[in-house]
């Protein structure tokens, strides 16, 4: 009898380069993705640490030792001394006027852009905003002081048309007035392009729902497209409110040294006055001040909207 033994080749376990489990792959990329954001963020909190220690640091002149010690001087000072605290009032006024201003516009414009039929009016539209959007900021401001200036486009076109003399002026700059068109010239496209995204994002059925029940469109607008994109109003305004309160280019083309934000103060304490520590406090009320505003933006939101 023949008995049939087993090939030893076809016994013996394959070897070879053993295989990675399931998603190993996706696991190392999303880690080598996330590497330059850790970076960032590393370089960001290192930068906000020295910040925060330089702002409690006691002022010393230059060429001078710094003494040893916290002190929480510059901070009493920010927040009491009538020049500072007319710096933050200015910003925030100018900062929530230019916000109202920019919503006003942008609403009806990122309406239309979402809502028209026409792709040339669309496509118009986007290039309008989107154009000025690409340009260099300080270049757009030099243009808009050739028609707001004392000899530029307005006052040429007023004295012209007999609504003024020739020895009068529409003052457009130098002044809180000229400072918050260009803030809301600056924020304009984001606040457009934030609402015509939440514009896009709605369910166009309740409208036509709303419609069907007998509304007419000012009243659907009113009681039901208003409603459901108050959450992107409200990111819109957010993101006008903060963009505005750290400008800086803006009023000083603009408003010439008239009108001081608090951007602008904290340049002149660091760079001209070499007040370190005075400049670095100015930054975190700042700084402060608009992490609280996005902490209320987003309670406000998820409380009232569940956005």
């Amino acid at each position: 009898m023949t008995i049939a033994v087993p090939d030893a080749a076809a016994r013996a376990p394959t070897i070879g380069p053993e295989k990675p489990p399931p998603g190993a792959g996706k696991a190392s990329s999303g880690i080598a993705l996330l590497a330059p954001s850790a970076l960032l963020i590393v370089f960001f909190f290192a930068a906000l640490v020295w910040l925060f220690q330089h702002s409690v640091e006691p002022y010393a002149p230059t060429g001078q030792a710094v003494e040893p010690g916290l002190t929480l001087t510059h901070y009493a000072k920010a927040l009491s001394d009538a020049l500072y605290v007319q710096s933050l009032w200015v910003t925030f006024k100018l900062s929530f006027i230019a916000t109202v201003f920019a919503l006003l516009l942008g609403y009806p414009l990122a309406y239309q852009m979402v809502r028209t039929n026409s792709a040339r009016v669309r496509t118009f539209l986007i290039l309008t905003i989107a154009i000025p959007f690409l340009t260099n900021l300080i270049v757009r401001l030099y243009a808009l002081t050739l028609v707001l200036g004392n000899t530029g486009l307005i006052n040429k076109f007023a004295i012209w048309s007999g609504l003024m003399t020739e020895n009068e002026i529409l003052p457009l700059v130098r002044n809180d007035l000229g400072v918050g068109i260009g803030l809301t010239y600056f924020v304009l496209p984001f606040v457009v392009f934030t609402l015509a995204t939440a514009l896009r994002r709605l369910d166009t059925t309740l409208e036509e729902a709303a419609m069907s029940l007998g509304a007419n469109k000012v009243v659907t607008f009113f009681k039901v497209t208003l409603p459901l994109s108050m959450p992107g109003v409200i990111g819109a305004a957010t993101l006008s409110f903060i963009l505005s309160a750290s400008a800086f280019a803006t009023p000083l083309i603009l408003g010439e040294g008239s009108v001081a934000m608090i951007a602008n103060t904290i340049y002149d304490q660091v760079l001209f006055v070499e007040n370190i520590p005075f400049g670095a406090a100015l930054a975190v009320i700042a700084l402060v001040i608009t992490i609280l505003l996005l902490y209320l933006q987003a309670r406000l939101t998820r409380k009232r909207y569940g956005a």
